[in-house]
């Protein structure tokens, strides 16, 4: 197996499924009880078996009465290979180890909004193909994102931006807008991204470290 530069065991699991695939392995099995790791490789599921179509991919997971198996292969092909890559980046978009999730909402909410607006997979997808871009407020990938933001909290809603769509909900309740509390950081600073500015101003998102690929996976 080539040098492995990665620190985080969820993504050094690929690695090692990788090369155990390319020594004629089909049957691999994966223990954990960590639903990043789940993730991770349903998103390179497609990419592995590329290479290994003869491959079947399961995962034992969970504890005690939570224990179970679940047929990666099986996932993928109900997903379809679309949703199936954009999956990790969905994940970390709605909470996982580094990032926090929405306030009151889990991942039952946000895959129901993923459901009503698939429109947000091409964004996912980007992020996943292009880890390093960088990201303007006014680019199509971004305004996908806070459009599916706003899904998540209303799944009626027929507003695109975060802040019409805070105001809507919190003047539901006919509170005055004088009490909305104010925005502490720019949308998306700490989901997957950090927000700076171009020397003309305008605000942009550098996606987070977390999602760039290690040069183990380069290829993959």
């Amino acid at each position: 197996m080539p040098r492995c530069d990665h620190e985080e065991a969820d993504t050094r699991i690929v690695v090692h499924l990788k090369d155990a695939l390319d020594k004629g392995c089909t049957n691999c099995l994966v223990r954990t009880v960590d639903t990043d790791v789940v993730a991770i490789l349903i998103g390179k599921y497609h990419s592995l078996t590329s290479q290994h179509q003869m491959a079947a991919i399961w995962v034992a997971f969970g504890t005690g009465k939570n224990f179970m198996y679940l047929d990666i292969n099986a996932i993928c092909h109900a997903l379809g290979k679309d949703r199936s890559t954009a999956l990790p980046m969905f994940h970390s978009f709605t909470g996982c180890d580094t990032t926090s999730a929405f306030f009151g909402k889990g991942k039952k909410s946000a895959w129901e909004a993923w459901n009503a607006y698939v429109e947000v997979t091409e964004a996912f997808n980007n992020f996943m193909n292009h880890p390093y871009m960088t990201v303007t407020v006014n680019c199509k990938q971004f305004q996908l994102l806070e459009r599916f933001t706003v899904i998540i909290y209303n799944k009626t809603s027929n507003l695109d931006s975060v802040n019409e769509a805070r105001r809507e909900l919190f003047s539901q309740k006919n509170r005055p807008m004088e009490k909305i509390p104010q925005r502490k950081k720019p949308f998306c600073s700490t989901h997957c991204a950090q927000s700076t500015k171009l020397e003309s101003g305008q605000p942009v998102i550098n996606v987070s470290r977390s999602l760039q690929p290690q040069r183990a996976l380069d290829g993959l």
